[in-house]
C-alpha cells in the first residue's frame, strides 16, 4: 500500500516498509526464500563469517585503531545519513569486500579511502554473452567489482537486482581499465540475450585496504556477436 510520510524503511510487526520509484510503501512482512546453494551468495556468508571471526585474533591495539578509524570516518547508508560504525563493523565491512576480490583479511584499518574513478565506464555485451567493459582508472592495486543483470527489454530504464559471477568476479585497475568476461559465464546464468536487448552493469570501486565505494549503473543494448 503506497503512503504518505516521513521516508522509513525496514520493519515493525508485521509490517514492512519500502519504497521504490513511484514512492513509498507498507506491505505484511514475509520471510525471504534465500536458499543458500554453493554460489555466490554462499561465498558471501562464509566470508562475513571470517571477518566476524578475524575481529576476535587482533590485538587490544588493532582493534581499537579500527574503532578510531570508523569514528572519524563514518559511511552512508541507504537513505542517505550519516552512520558511524563501531571498530567491529568497519573490520567486518572491510575484510569481506577484500575477501570478495580474493586478498586476506586486514590486520589494519584502511591506509586512505582514495578509490578507482569508474564515472567513465564503458560496457559492451553481444549476443553471445561476451561483455568488454573498459574506461575505469585507478591505483594499479586496487579493484573494480561488476554485478550484472538479466537481459530485460530496451524500454526498461531501472533495475536493482545484479548478478556477480562466482569466478571473474573482479578484475583490478593494472589491467589498464578494460576487461573482459566469457560469453558463456554470462550465457549459463541468463541464457543468450536476444540483438537489441537491455543488459545493466554495476561497477563498484574497492581500494586495496577494503574501502569500497558507491556503485554506478551503466546499462547498453546488446550487439550482434562478430
Amino acid at each position: 500500500m503506497k503512503f504518505l510520510g516521513p521516508p522509513s524503511s525496514g520493519s515493525i510487526a508485521g509490517t514492512t516498509s519500502s519504497h521504490n520509484r513511484a514512492g513509498q510503501y507498507t506491505r505484511n512482512r514475509r520471510s525471504p526464500v534465500q536458499p543458500v546453494g554453493s554460489g555466490r551468495r554462499a561465498f558471501i556468508r562464509a566470508s562475513l563469517a571470517s571477518a566476524s571471526t578475524g575481529w576476535s585474533a587482533l590485538t587490544n591495539v588493532q582493534r581499537e585503531a579500527f574503532s578510531t578509524f570508523a569514528a572519524s570516518h563514518p559511511i552512508t547508508d541507504s537513505l542517505g545519513s550519516a552512520i558511524v560504525l563501531t571498530g567491529q563493523q568497519l573490520y567486518v565491512r572491510v575484510g569481506t569486500s577484500l575477501l570478495n576480490v580474493d586478498e586476506g583479511l586486514p590486520t589494519d584499518p584502511p591506509v586512505n579511502t582514495d578509490l578507482p574513478d569508474v564515472t567513465g565506464l564503458t560496457f559492451t555485451i553481444d549476443t553471445e554473452g561476451a561483455i568488454e567493459l573498459g574506461g575505469y582508472t585507478g591505483d594499479g592495486a586496487d579493484f573494480v567489482v561488476f554485478g550484472f543483470s538479466r537481459w530485460v527489454s530496451p524500454g526498461v530504464s531501472f533495475m536493482k537486482t545484479f548478478w556477480s559471477p562466482l569466478t571473474a568476479v573482479r578484475y583490478d585497475a593494472a589491467s589498464g581499465g578494460t576487461a573482459s568476461l566469457a560469453g558463456s559465464i554470462y550465457v549459463n546464468e541468463f541464457g543468450a540475450p536476444p540483438l537489441g536487448s537491455r543488459v545493466f552493469c554495476r561497477a563498484t570501486p574497492v581500494n586495496q585496504y577494503g574501502w569500497n565505494g558507491t556503485p554506478i549503473i551503466v546499462s547498453t543494448l546488446t550487439i550482434a556477436a562478430p
